[in-house]
């Protein structure tokens, strides 16, 4: 007689954590992480954004939409970027270990990395990395001990 009572709750209880867990978890999940990340990945704004949609579609010939090419770059460049293990934000790490929604072809990801991996560069003035507005950098090398070195390499 109790029994029943308690199997209606259970059998309408299940479903609609299951349905919350499974569906609506995930999209407040990347709602709260993607404000905040794009907020980190493109401090200078709308134009930062643009031009990584704009890059992107060239190398993958408009198959995606805006929405998967940015769940997309947020996820690849967020783990390379933010230090996951010093107060990161929950919903940004839990963000940051779901499954990208589009999967890229090899040549498509070569074209990426190329592209995203060293850009941005850090800035030593705010945490994460920073967009700088040139692009192109170089390297200074020390040579002054070159021979030394060359000798024992030798």
């Amino acid at each position: 007689m109790h029994f029943l009572p308690v199997a209606i709750i259970v059998g309408l209880i299940l479903p609609i954590a299951y349905v919350s867990v499974k569906k609506i978890f995930p999209i407040l999940v990347r709602k709260k992480a993607s404000n905040r990340l794009e907020s980190i990945l493109f401090p200078e704004g709308y134009w930062q954004k643009s031009e990584v949609l704009k890059t992107f579609r060239k190398f993958t010939s408009d198959r995606f939409s805006d929405e998967e090419i940015l769940d997309y770059f947020f996820k690849i460049k967020g783990l390379q970027t933010i230090k996951i293990n010093s107060g990161t934000n929950f919903w940004i790490k839990k963000y940051l270990f779901s499954l990208t929604a589009i999967k890229l072809n090899y040549f498509e990801q070569v074209k990426f990395y190329e592209t995203f991996l060293n850009y941005p560069e850090p800035s030593e003035q705010k945490e994460g990395i920073i967009y700088r507005h040139n692009r192109q950098h170089t390297n200074k090398i020390n040579y002054n001990h070159a021979t030394e070195i060359s000798k024992t390499v030798i």
